[in-house]
């Protein structure tokens, strides 16, 4: 059966790749650690994993504005400037796939607080992150 046929009764050919989607996320760094969020056990991807702060990029939304309203979401800050530092695939327990935009945030306003995560902490080891795409990151600030 052709490809052509299957899209026009509805149905997805399994040789498609899944859509890859925009994400961001915000690497912050304090006295030499960067901070870390534990997922919720109950998440419906990734649950448990340590991974830097973030989240999907909205339809019509630029990278910044994306991570300005997860950071505010997510950690309850306003952040100031931040600087692209690397971009990295991931594909998540549920199998969507992402392509995460990684900034290191220069500086920030507020308490930071948990809103969606299990639990945050300030971490200093890289290998303790669970995504490759987050270890790869820091890699590249630590190179700066």
């Amino acid at each position: 059966m052709a490809q052509d046929s299957l899209v026009k009764r509805g149905k997805t050919p399994t040789n498609y790749p899944p859509r890859i989607e925009d994400t961001v996320a915000g690497i912050l760094i304090q006295e030499g650690k960067f901070l870390v969020e534990k997922r919720r056990s109950d998440d419906e991807s990734d649950p448990g994993f340590v991974s830097i702060p973030g989240g999907h990029v909205e339809k019509g939304e630029s990278l910044n504005e994306a991570l300005n309203r997860e950071m505010k979401e997510e950690l309850g800050i306003t952040i100031g400037n931040s600087n692209p530092v690397y971009v990295g695939l991931h594909k998540t327990t549920s199998g969507k796939r992402d392509r995460i935009h990684y900034f290191l945030v220069e500086s920030w306003k507020g308490r930071i607080i948990p809103h969606e995560a299990e639990s945050l902490y300030w971490e200093s080891n890289p290998r303790n992150l669970t995504a490759t795409s987050d270890r790869k990151a820091m890699k590249k600030v630590k190179a700066r």
